[in-house]
């Protein structure tokens, strides 16, 4: 489905495509720097993406989320995070203190 394996970012001309289509290319996304899955109606975060060690930016905003996974801290690369326009309420104390992290609009 993605034949680039130098692919770079991954941005909206992806939503055409379900979450799980994206994710299961694995080997083709281990260079991937940017993923945007906002506007998916994640309820939680598939798994998958706590493999793509390259990762830098990760924008889950407008979802349905109501917590982040521990797993999150297994993105060492990852340096911005939006979650914005959630239903994230609880402490975000246990992510690295070096990701810039919009919350902005979170409601429980």
């Amino acid at each position: 489905m993605i034949p680039d394996k130098n692919i770079v970012k991954l941005f909206n001309w992806a939503k055409k495509y379900q979450v799980d289509d994206i994710l299961e290319n694995r080997e083709t996304l281990q260079s991937l720097k940017s993923l945007d899955l906002s506007y998916r109606l994640l309820s939680s975060l598939p798994s998958e993406i706590f493999l793509l060690t390259s990762l830098e930016e990760l924008d889950i905003s407008h979802n349905n989320l109501k917590e982040l996974p521990a797993d999150i801290t297994k993105l060492k690369s990852l340096k911005l995070l939006n979650i914005s326009w959630n239903h994230i309420t609880h402490n975000l104390d246990f992510l690295p203190t070096n990701i810039k992290i919009n919350s902005a609009w979170n409601r429980s």
